[in-house]
């Protein structure tokens, strides 16, 4: 989930704070779900509908990164440096990690491993990095298309689009034409198109509070239908058909995505501290994902370090969970900030002395 770069003029602080808020939904999943919270058997029932409500509100983070993404690519060009760079960073962690965890015992070598951090985005070890990276590669010729269209025909087109790949996949029946659940490109190219829209047609929107309310309230519903859903499943003893509800292109969910999105799209930060911790953190989420999504790292932190199952049926699984959560985001940004701190001072001494040779 990649930032770009922060520059103090032309950047938007909400969608930066978004982006930050963003990145600690994804944790929240990851931890939910990878965790084992969501099962009923492993939870009471109130336990688990706080637990699926963190969930509801959580489902909307990867849909806003990438209307965030969107939003700003619209108007920008392709930078093949930009490209290599996010490419880069992914390969870096992916080698690293897996180095450390090899001399620390807990993975060993072999081909397969070699090949998955060798080619991390190749392979779709991160299945986001490798959809997004598609996307900025495309974003170009999408942009042309954008920009050959007038309002009417933009409407039309994203109307033609949502349809199919949004509207139809809460159908019972199979007859979404994207059977990834949004995981993937098709989706993300519509969110793309919903962003630039929303940056060249955008009037006067209400107020930011409106916006929120109504992000809150389709989460509600998002979690009504899930556990409702859970219910009859459970009574017609068949298997569990919420997942539905929980997937990207969910209209309800997209409606929370863009809801959240124009939230914190139209969000003025006036507390001059509080804007220098988000263009200082903004730029450092992505390597949060890259980091605790390693596959040799998800072996071991929900089970070895975090200890979910300290959740399971405990008055304190709330605060843990929060706890646990922020403390991933915290050490993640921590580390990808001394990388930098690394990187830059290398890049220092390589040009000091590059410039000593020369002369």
């Amino acid at each position: 989930m990649k930032p770009d770069k922060i520059q103090t003029n032309n950047r938007n602080i909400g969608l930066d704070a978004l982006r930050i808020i963003s990145m600690i939904m994804v944790l929240t999943l990851h931890y939910l779900g990878k965790g084992g919270l969501l099962e009923r058997n492993n939870t009471s029932e109130i336990y688990n509908i706080i637990y699926w409500m963190l969930e509801a509100l959580s489902i909307v983070a990867v849909n806003c990164f990438v209307l965030i993404s969107g939003y700003f690519l619209c108007k920008s060009e392709f930078k093949l440096k930009k490209f290599l760079k996010l490419w880069g960073e992914v390969i870096f962690y992916s080698i690293i990690i897996y180095v450390i965890f090899v001399i620390i015992g807990i993975e060993k070598i072999s081909i397969s491993n070699l090949v998955r951090i060798i080619f991390p985005v190749i392979t779709n070890q991160y299945w986001f990095v490798t959809s997004y990276l598609m996307l900025y590669l495309i974003s170009p010729f999408l942009n042309k298309l954008i920009n050959a269209l007038n309002r009417e025909e933009y409407k039309k087109l994203l109307i033609i689009i949502l349809i199919p790949f949004c509207l139809l996949s809460i159908l019972p029946m199979e007859m979404s034409l994207d059977k990834t659940g949004g995981y993937g490109i098709i989706w993300f190219v519509c969110l793309y198109l919903v962003a630039a829209y929303i940056r060249n047609y955008k009037t006067k929107f209400t107020k930011t509070r409106n916006y929120f309310f109504f992000f809150f309230s389709f989460s509600i519903v998002i979690l009504v239908a899930i556990i409702g859903i859970q219910q009859i499943c459970q009574i017609l003893n068949i298997s569990d058909k919420s997942d539905k509800m929980i997937s990207y292109n969910n209209p309800i969910v997209f409606l929370s995505s863009v809801s959240l999105f124009l939230t914190f799209l139209n969000l003025k930060v006036h507390d001059g501290i509080l804007q220098k911790v988000i263009k200082f953190v903004a730029p450092l989420t992505f390597a949060v994902y890259i980091i605790h999504e390693h596959f040799a790292v998800n072996k071991v932190l929900y089970t070895n370090i975090l200890h979910v199952e300290q959740c399971y049926n405990n008055n304190l699984g709330i605060l843990i969970c929060i706890t646990s959560i922020f403390l991933v985001f915290l050490v993640c940004i921590a580390i990808e900030f001394l990388r930098r701190l690394v990187f830059d001072c290398v890049v220092k001494i390589w040009k000091k002395q590059k410039k000593q040779l020369n002369t």
